[in-house]
């Protein structure tokens, strides 16, 4: 299999950004076009909130189509492909759209969505890599001075957030950990009152270290309104099994915006009206809200940091202005 390589390492407030966006977006409707002249169907997605539809009314009125049913919100139409359907396509400069081509045989030859995805070599001059699967996609905001961090480390410290799609945020959290940290590492976690005795019992092997994180939320029950407790715990994980187990039953508690900390070693926690995780370890990882991304607390400079994600595609680099 094929990708194009849409890199964009420019942060985005520079004008070599913009010139390597342009030249991946001329790119991609280079191989959308390529693929369009050899295809004899298309199907083409819309999702919803996508201003696509006008542009689907259109195709439908000149090609042979048929909705085609798709297991996500959206919807999606197959258009098969004459000369005349074609020329109407290549003139029109749809090649953002989320589409996938089809030969004669109705096999897929080339996929367009986030990746463009393909399976021949193409006599075209674009910037084309052979993968086994496709990259992970990365976006990076940096920020020098982070209001909302509760991570202080020894040294002034920057906070790098890094997303990709969602149904990916577990993939690269688990991949970054075992990436910037060697086994035994430690977890903090937080979840809800009246669950220290079960997360005592069931976590004993982790070593599992019980606090009162000092935190409390406005509750209701059937007793009345009453301030509750929000425990803390320490995880120790010793290897990647371990971690896996703790992925599959506690990484919710990031998805709803409890407290989830990656460290070296186990965080130093003031415990005050206004807590904070002290560490003399060289990076933190936690998590954004619902998990949209995870967020690196870190004194190293971006060029190492970048260093830990040379497997990944950025696309996206965005520093505090």
């Amino acid at each position: 299999m094929y990708i194009l390589d849409q890199t964009n390492e420019w942060d985005v407030n520079l004008p070599e950004f913009d010139v390597r966006n342009d030249e991946v977006k001329n790119q991609r409707e280079m191989l959308f076009d390529y693929f369009i002249m050899k295809a004899s169907s298309v199907d083409i997605l819309v999702y919803q909130g996508l201003n696509e539809e006008k542009m689907i009314k259109q195709m439908k009125k000149f090609m042979k189509n048929k909705r085609v049913k798709i297991g996500h919100h959206g919807k999606c139409y197959k258009f098969f492909l004459d000369d005349a359907a074609r020329s109407w396509i290549l003139a029109n400069s749809i090649s953002e759209c989320t589409s996938v081509i089809y030969d004669q045989n109705d096999i897929a030859i080339a996929d367009f969505y986030r990746h463009v995805s393909f399976y021949e070599k193409v006599p075209l001059p674009c910037s084309v890599l052979p993968v086994k699967e496709l990259p992970i996609q990365l976006e990076i905001y940096i920020r020098e001075k982070d209001r909302e961090c509760d991570v202080d480390l020894q040294d002034q410290a920057k906070s790098y957030y890094i997303s990709t799609e969602y149904d990916c945020i577990e993939k690269l959290a688990f991949e970054t950990i075992e990436n910037l940290y060697f086994y035994p590492l430690s977890i903090y976690i937080e979840t809800h009152d009246g669950e220290q005795h079960q997360m005592q019992k069931d976590w004993a092997k982790y070593a599992v270290e019980y606090i009162d994180s000092g935190q409390r939320v406005f509750t209701l029950s059937s007793k009345g309104m009453y301030h509750a407790e929000v425990p803390g715990f320490f995880l120790t994980v010793k290897n990647t099994d371990e971690l896996k187990v703790v992925f599959e039953e506690l990484f919710y508690l990031a998805y709803q915006n409890d407290t989830f900390i990656v460290s070296q070693n186990k965080l130093d926690i003031r415990t005050d009206c206004n807590r904070i995780f002290k560490s003399g370890d060289e990076m933190v990882l936690t998590f954004d809200h619902d998990a949209q991304g995870i967020i690196l607390y870190t004194s190293l400079n971006f060029e190492k940091v970048k260093n830990y994600f040379t497997s990944y595609m950025i696309t996206h680099i965005q520093q505090e202005s």
